[in-house]
């Protein structure tokens, strides 16, 4: 059975992205594969992660119980900046023998070994106006050379294999959905009390509409500022706008937006600082609801994690929302600022009712999605790669 090695740049980095959440879910699903395995002395492949030389202590933080590392001798920023520029050497020279998933959208060189690649959405293609610039036109050139030298492809989505199968012309079977999923052991409904505590925290005061998400152009904020502004008076006169993520790219005139609206007395806030991902959960639990009004979405990780933790969710009608969602939320076109106005204002006016059916449905709905079986997936296109 060939050992699997899977590239960790994204789970060992510093700011903890969607690839590095979607790495560590993973990783953790796999753990509790080989536990399996080995309490039935059942076979199962070696997972190896590898990782830059000065990343080993963030790796050990993560205590996985069975998934090692394989140590790359060079520092992170030296190796990122080698297979940013694509001038890394060939990684299996020093790794080995084995089947490699490579994570972040373009694959490392192989000398003669097998390979699948992440692809998480096509964003710097179908919706470039809403991406950094550097960042699109290195994925637009790089992906389509790496996709020469993968052999099959990754996504997260149905939606998001659509687009790609579409866009690239691949073969349907060469491209296999791996969604992500919540830990039903971090996100679920937190306490009052430790709501209150999570709040006093990040000196957040009184109810709240959560906005959770980078900000950036694609996420659609600057519609929900312009939507909540809207909404009548008596109706948030207790309710803020709550904005939690970091600041992405293009983001001048929505942060001039806000200021001025918060000028005009508008109640738009912000954490005091950084959330912490413990407090994530606490954070969506207190909320009266979560809108996520994207344009695209490889897949749309808040409004899951939202439903996870019994809180109504408003997303928009696009992309892979759908599949998300499904019938647990309220879906609206991303550019239809009456719609998300009319949808908001029914889930104000039917509070209680909405809270208390999604405590019991989003949930339900969340479940669907599991690590466990995303990471056996993964295991399995590892094993295809020599069929």
């Amino acid at each position: 059975m060939k050992r699997i090695y899977i590239e960790g740049l994204g789970l060992v980095e510093g700011h903890f992205s969607g690839v590095g959440q979607y790495i560590l879910g993973i990783l953790r699903g796999m753990d509790e594969l080989i536990d399996e395995a080995k309490y039935k002395g059942e076979p199962f492949p070696e997972i190896k992660v590898i990782i830059p030389y000065n990343t080993r202590t963030r790796f050990k933080s993560f205590k996985f119980k069975h998934i090692t590392y394989k140590a790359f001798p060079l520092s992170f920023k030296i190796m990122g900046g080698l297979w940013y520029r694509g001038k890394l050497p060939p990684i299996d020279l020093w790794c080995g023998r084995g089947n490699y998933i490579f994570t972040r959208f373009v694959d490392m060189p192989l000398l003669y070994n097998k390979c699948a690649t992440v692809i998480y959405d096509l964003s710097y293609e179908l919706y470039r106006q809403y991406s950094d610039e550097r960042n699109a036109s290195f994925l637009s050139k790089r992906v389509k050379e790496s996709l020469a030298t993968t052999d099959k492809v990754i996504t997260i989505s149905k939606n998001a294999k659509k687009d790609i199968v579409d866009f690239y012309k691949l073969k349907d079977a060469d491209v296999t959905v791996i969604t992500p999923a919540t830990d039903p052991r971090l996100f679920y409904r937190r306490s009052t009390k430790e709501i209150s505590e999570v709040k006093r925290k990040y000196n957040i005061e009184g109810d709240y509409i959560l906005a959770l998400s980078n900000l950036e152009p694609r996420k659609n904020v600057d519609t929900l500022v312009r939507v909540f502004c809207k909404l009548p008076k008596e109706t948030i006169s207790n309710t803020s706008l709550l904005l939690v993520g970091v600041s992405g790219w293009k983001t001048e005139q929505l942060f001039q937006e806000i200021v001025e609206k918060v000028d005009e007395g508008f109640n738009i806030i912000r954490p005091s600082k950084y959330v912490l991902d413990k407090d994530k959960p606490a954070i969506i639990s207190g909320a009266k609801m979560l809108v996520y009004p994207s344009h695209y979405e490889g897949f749309g990780m808040p409004p899951l994690e939202a439903l996870a933790c019994g809180v109504p969710v408003i997303t928009s009608d696009n992309s892979s929302l759908p599949e998300v969602v499904g019938d647990a939320g309220v879906m609206v076109p991303s550019n239809n600022d009456e719609k998300l106005l009319d949808a908001i204002e029914r889930y104000l006016r039917d509070y209680t009712n909405i809270q208390d059916k999604v405590i019991q449905t989003g949930p339900e709905r969340a479940a669907l999605f599991s690590w466990k079986e995303s990471a056996k997936k993964m295991i399995q296109v590892a094993q295809d790669l020599d069929s």
